[in-house]
C-alpha cells in the first residue's frame, strides 16, 4: 500500500505534513512549525505519531518539534545543524537511510537554501520530503554565494521519476505561478496550473504537494536549461546554472 499523506496549513504559509504507512501504522511528522495543528491532524486521522523528520534547521520548521516530541515520545531525526533548535535523537547526513514503517528514505544533502538542508527520498514509496528546496512551481530563497549549490540540489531532484511526489515546506503557489507565467507565457501546461492555483487560493485550499513530472512541466527553475526560460532573462545559449541564477534573482524582485 502507498504512503498516505496529509498536508495542512500551519503558521501563515508553512506546510504541516504527516505521512502514514497503513501496513505498519507508522506515522511521521515532516518538520513541525507548530505542534498544535500537527497533533490535531493526527488525532482526526486516528494516527499515532512515531517519528519526526526534520529537513533543515530554520526556526519556522523546527519550533514545534520539542512540544510534539514531549506529547508523543516520537523519535526525531534531522541534520546536525538543527540540534540547536530541535531535540534531535538521530543525526543523519548524505548517504544515510531512515526507516519508516515498511519503507526506507535515502538521505540527500541538498544545500543552497540552508547549509545543512536534507532531502529524504523514497523511490519505493514514490515520495520525497524536499523542505524548502522545491515549492510548487518554485524554489526556496538561496543563501548568498550558494546559487550553484542550489542548482545542483534542484538538478538532483529533477532526475527522480516523474511520478514521485514531493512534499514542500510552504505554499507560495499562486505567487510562484504568476512569476512562472511571466517568464514563460506560451506554456499551456503552466496556464492551466495558474488557473488551478487561482482557484485554490480563492477556495482557501492549501497546496504544498506536487510531483517531479508536474514541476518539470511548469516550474521555471526546473526548466532553466530550456530556451524560453533562457530567453526570458536574456541568456540564450548560457549554461543552465547561469540561467537558474538569473531566474532566481528575478523572482526575488518580482
Amino acid at each position: 500500500m502507498p504512503i498516505d499523506i496529509q498536508i495542512f496549513r500551519t503558521l501563515s504559509d508553512n506546510a504541516g505534513a504527516l505521512i502514514y504507512d497503513p501496513a505498519t501504522e507508522a506515522c511521521a511528522a515532516v518538520d513541525v512549525p507548530d505542534a498544535g495543528p500537527v497533533l490535531a491532524a493526527a488525532k482526526a486521522k486516528g494516527w499515532t505519531i512515531s517519528d519526526i523528520i526534520v529537513t533543515h534547521a530554520h526556526f519556522d520548521h523546527t519550533q514545534g518539534v520539542d512540544e510534539l516530541k514531549q506529547a508523543t515520545g516520537a523519535n526525531v531525526c534531522g541534520p546536525a545543524d538543527a540540534q540547536d533548535s530541535a531535540p534531535i535523537d538521530r543525526i543523519v547526513a548524505e548517504g544515510d537511510k531512515v526507516g519508516f514503517g515498511s519503507f526506507d528514505f535515502d538521505v540527500w544533502h541538498t544545500p543552497g537554501h540552508a547549509d545543512g538542508h536534507l532531502t529524504f527520498v523514497s523511490e519505493q514509496g514514490k515520495l520525497a520530503l524536499v523542505g524548502d528546496v522545491v515549492f510548487v512551481m518554485g524554489c526556496g530563497r538561496v543563501q548568498p554565494g550558494q546559487m550553484q549549490a542550489m542548482w545542483a540540489s534542484l538538478s538532483r531532484i529533477m532526475m527522480l521519476p516523474d511520478d514521485l511526489r514531493l512534499i514542500a515546506g510552504h505554499d507560495y503557489t499562486l505567487a510562484n505561478a504568476r512569476f512562472a507565467i511571466a517568464m514563460d507565457p506560451a506554456n499551456t501546461a503552466l496556464s492551466a496550473r495558474l488557473a488551478q492555483a487561482e482557484a485554490a487560493k480563492a477556495e482557501g485550499h492549501f497546496w504544498a504537494l506536487t510531483s517531479v513530472g508536474e514541476e518539470k512541466a511548469t516550474n521555471p527553475f526546473f526548466r532553466a536549461g530550456e530556451g524560453p526560460l533562457a530567453a526570458a532573462v536574456g541568456l540564450v545559449g548560457a549554461p543552465a546554472g547561469e540561467v537558474f541564477a538569473a531566474l532566481r534573482e528575478a523572482k526575488n524582485t518580482f
